[in-house]
């Protein structure tokens, strides 16, 4: 006797969780009751990420960042509880500020606009070495707590969410497929490989293009449709000319006064 293909009502019932909100401090709720607190947590965060942009995780001091934001330890350990929390933090922000004010041409529901954002944000990490070799490290780090593991997740989850979640509603997942833990897997594939090329395994030159190759080599086996057929005909085309598709280059428009710190 043969087991029965799951139905997909029993596989997929739900769409992707809501994001979640890493906080400063895990112990306390910190109230930013006045302009100044508030200001000096962003002085404190936006020099973290320029001392992880200058020499990454392995050259993150606490020392050099109480002194470029002109705050005493104490205070700064008060804030943000811990060093990896600092760093998490300073990431995510920046992550979502980016996110949110970058204006794509491609829907965010569709397979182009998932290659789309995946070919813009790892574009951007060529230019980012130190930063972006410090996202992957903290993401893999046996000591990073769970929410702080979560939140670098999720980071991926941003521009994956509206098409997975939209694959839930049209019933185009495989009957064997979580949402929830594809989400999961596709971010596994992108540290990986993002890990992969901050520690020199993999060439500049090639480092997008294997990304995007195996994230969609990924998909192909989770879902049905057009998706998958134009997943597979992506791939394709990478393998015969080498090159990524093309998408209209995304405009980056901040509010007045706003900008990647």
């Amino acid at each position: 006797m043969t087991d029965s293909p799951l139905s997909s009502q029993q596989t997929q019932t739900t769409e992707l969780a809501p994001q979640s909100e890493l906080t400063s401090h895990p112990e306390k709720q910190l109230v930013y009751s006045s302009s100044s607190i508030h200001e000096r947590r962003r002085r404190i965060l936006r020099e973290a990420r320029k001392l992880l942009a200058e020499g990454g995780i392995e050259k993150f001091s606490i020392r050099k960042l109480c002194k470029r934001a002109d705050v005493a330890q104490r205070t700064l350990y008060n804030a943000f509880h811990n060093r990896d929390r600092i760093m998490a933090l300073a990431i995510r922000e920046a992550y979502e500020d980016v996110n949110r004010y970058m204006r794509y041409r491609t829907s965010a529901e569709t397979m182009e606009g998932i290659v789309d954002r995946l070919i813009s944000v790892n574009t951007r990490n060529l230019r980012a070495r130190n930063y972006t070799q410090a996202v992957a490290a903290i993401y893999f780090s046996p000591a990073a707590s769970h929410d702080i593991w979560v939140a670098m997740r999720e980071m991926v989850d941003m521009n994956l969410r509206q098409w997975l979640n939209r694959l839930v509603r049209d019933d185009l997942l495989e009957d064997w497929v979580r949402v929830d833990e594809l989400a999961n897997e596709i971010a596994n594939i992108e540290y990986a490989t993002i890990n992969d090329w901050a520690q020199g395994r993999i060439t500049d030159e090639d480092y997008v293009r294997r990304l995007i190759t195996a994230v969609l080599t990924h998909v192909v086996g989770s879902i049905r449709g057009d998706d998958k057929e134009m997943a597979i005909a992506m791939l394709r085309r990478i393998r015969a000319t080498g090159e990524l598709p093309e998408f209209p280059k995304p405009v980056y428009s901040p509010p007045h006064g706003a900008g990647e710190d």
